[in-house]
Parts: C-alpha cells; structure tokens; sequence
C-alpha cells in the first residue's frame, strides 16, 4: 500500500487517500524530530499500517531491531581488533580473499557503512514504531513511541550486541567482515561522498594529518595489560619494559666514569699491555696519551698476541701503539638505542664518551648497553678483582649506602636544596 506524503511549511504528513487538504491539516500532525539524529517520526491520527498490516509493521521492526544489533556488534569488533592484532590474524591464520588486509587499508570505510547502515535502520525502527503507536494510541501514541523506541534500540541494537561484541571480537569480526564489504560497494556512493566531507573537516582541523600506528605509550600500557594478566612472566615484563626505556637514556648514564676506567700509557709495550689485560682481565684497553683526556687509541688483547708470537725475540721493543686502533668518540647527549644500533653495525665493542669540550667522561660497551637491558653479565673471564661492592648496603639506623651511576632523580630521591 502506498501512502502519499505531504509537505507544507510546518513540516511532513502521511495523507491516507480520501482526505481534502482542509481536514488534512486539521486532524494529522507534523513530522517530529525523534531521540536520533536525522530520525523523522510520522505519527498519524486514525493512520493506516506502514506495510499495510500490522503484523508485518512489526516484524519488520523485529528485523531491523536484528540489523541494528548486528551493525553495532561489527562496529564495536572491528573497532576493537586494532592494526597490531589484525596482522598478527593474518599472520596465523591467512587471508584469503584480503577481506582483513581491506579492514587493514580501509579500516574507515568499514566503519561509515556500518555507521550509515544502522542509522538507516534505527530511522525506519523510528517510523515503524511511530506509526503503530499513533494506530493503536492516536496522537498520544507520539510521546509513547519516542521512549518505546529508545529503549528497543538502547537495549536490543545498542547494549547488548556490543557488550556481547566485546567478549567474542574475533568470531563477529570474522562472520561479518564479509557482509560488510558487500554492503560498503552497494553504498559506496554515500560512503565516498561522507568520507571526502569528514577528511575535508579533520584536514581542515589537523594539518598535520591523522597520526597512524602505535605510539611508545600503547606499547607500554600494553605490556602492563599483559603483565597484569599474567600473560608474560616477570623477567620478560621487565626486559619489555627497559627495551622501551632505550630510547630514553642516554650515553652519559650508561658509561663507565672516567675515574674508574683502566687505562695504559702509550709508551707501554708490548709486554706491559698483555700483562695488563691478566690482571684486569679486560680484552680491549684504552690508550692514554698525557692523561685520561687525551685517549689516542684502543688496543686488544688478541691484536698485542699476534704481534708479540710473530716479533717474539723483539716485543720487548715493541709500543703499544703499534697494536692499537683508532678509538671512536660518541658524545654524552647520544641516545642509547642509537648507539647501540651504531655499535652492532660498525661490529664495535667500546667507544669513548666525550662531553660538550672534548673531555673525557667515560667508556662504554657494547656489554654495559646490554646489562641495561638483561642485568649484570658476567663469564668466565671475569675476576674477583673485577667483583663490585654490593650496589645496596646498610649501617646505622635506618640508613644505606647505594653505589649507582645514574642520576639521583632516576633513582627516586629529591637533592636538598641549599
């Protein structure tokens, strides 16, 4: 049955045929705005079933209150299953047909289908119920229906699919990813034109351009989650958390200060430097010129024994800085990921580490970068004589002593003020 719409300056009536103009306006009343946005409510005095029967008009509005709880389900699981989740999907289980890799791509469009898809069946929810209340209630029926239909929406296309939807992400997103898709090319007119107007407006608000991929703090915050939960253990909990914290520090709280560092004079010879490396048991060894400042090159243990097995009568004549190589200088400022990143790629294993003016500060290794990250290491060649003094100890009442080279305010403390 078709049910001629009339328009006038007061807004929209449903005109059942066989009605003048005159009465029309008296005994209909106007289209009202209902609780969603862009949602007409047409209610009637004395109408006719939408559909022509009543019994249709409601399952109908049975059905679309099922679309509505399906769009919200596949929007809350779609928007739930982030980038980093979804590859890892693809990774295990395969794709296909690329329906995740366009959710991957398209990940907006998805989204406006499924959001133009449940306005458009909340909007007709909206009129189906209007109508039948103003059959059965009459004009009064208006009031009665605008809450009929908040609640049916709120409970059965709302609430329940998407908290059903939290619990089950992977299972909805997999059965409706599909449908979906299907839907986006049958709407695709609406959904480039709605696209293009909301990129105009977020380029027109952000410059810069929408930020994509996981930022430091989403990976932490993930690493809590997953700790919290038991899904990792303590010691990968904690190496997740310094392998962050990388970036953060920089070469001057890693090294090895300048008065605790091992150096030999550069008119050392052969003999002096093996013996050296004995009692340090240290491989490498800066090279000293007139002080700790001036270091002129790094020699290794391994390089002193091959000169002193082919020069044996003579190594005894032999300077160190023959055996030594060019040391590499970092600044105090450079971050520690980028240097270690430096380190494994130019396959060194100490470097320098100078301040602003040039002066010494310290050395650090490859080894010292590592224990920021798994702890103290330590191997067979490690002597007692290299053994450091407990890092905590205690004397007196209630105060301790702790040996560390960071920065006090790392450490937790407050320097009193002066």
């Amino acid at each position: 049955m078709v049910l001629p719409i009339s328009c006038g300056g007061v807004g929209c009536y449903i005109q059942p045929i066989g009605y003048n103009q005159n009465s029309f306006l008296d005994d209909f009343i106007p289209l009202m705005f209902g609780t969603f946005p862009s949602e007409f409510v047409f209610a009637v005095a004395g109408s006719v079933p939408l559909l022509g029967n009543i019994g249709l008009d409601i399952l109908v509005l049975i059905f679309m209150l099922i679309l509505s709880a399906l769009f919200s389900g596949s929007e809350t699981a779609i928007t739930a299953l982030d980038n980093l989740k979804l590859r890892a999907l693809i990774k295990e289980q395969g794709d296909p047909n690329r329906m995740y890799t366009m959710v991957l791509e398209k990940r907006a469009r998805f989204i406006t289908t499924l959001l133009v898809g449940n306005n458009l069946v909340n909007n007709f929810s909206a009129i189906l119920t209007s109508n039948l209340f103003a059959i059965w209630l009459g004009n009064a029926g208006i009031g009665v229906a605008t809450g009929v239909v908040t609640f049916l929406v709120l409970i059965f296309g709302e609430i329940t699919p998407k908290s059903f939807a939290i619990n089950n992400i992977l299972p909805i997103f997999k059965a409706t990813v599909r449908p979906i898709y299907l839907l986006s090319i049958v709407l695709s007119p609406v959904i480039v034109l709605l696209e293009s107007i909301t990129q105009g407006i977020i380029r027109m608000f952000s410059p810069g351009g929408v930020q994509q991929g996981l930022s430091v703090q989403d990976l932490r915050l993930m690493i809590e989650i997953l700790g919290g939960r038991g899904q990792l253990d303590w010691q990968k909990h904690q190496l997740l958390n310094k392998a962050l914290m990388m970036d953060y520090l920089i070469a001057r709280e890693v090294v090895k200060p300048r008065i605790e560092m091992r150096t030999i004079s550069h008119q050392a010879t052969l003999p002096e430097v093996i013996d050296f490396c004995l009692e340090t048991g240290y491989s490498r060894i800066p090279v000293q010129g007139e002080s700790k400042d001036e270091i002129v090159g790094i020699v290794h243990l391994k390089r002193a024994l091959q000169l002193a097995h082919a020069h044996a009568e003579e190594q005894d004549s032999i300077s160190v800085t023959e055996a030594m190589s060019p040391p590499v200088y970092v600044p105090e400022t450079k971050r520690v990921g980028d240097l270690l990143k430096e380190m494994l790629q130019q396959r060194l294993h100490l470097a320098i580490v100078v301040d602003e003016y040039g002066g010494t500060v310290g050395l650090v290794t490859l080894e010292d970068i590592l224990e920021e990250l798994v702890g103290e290491i330590y191997d067979e060649s490690d002597f007692p004589s290299r053994t450091q003094r407990p890092r905590v100890s205690s004397f007196g009442s209630n105060r301790t002593t702790e040996q560390s080279r960071k920065p006090i305010k790392r450490k937790g403390y407050q320097p009193p003020s002066p």
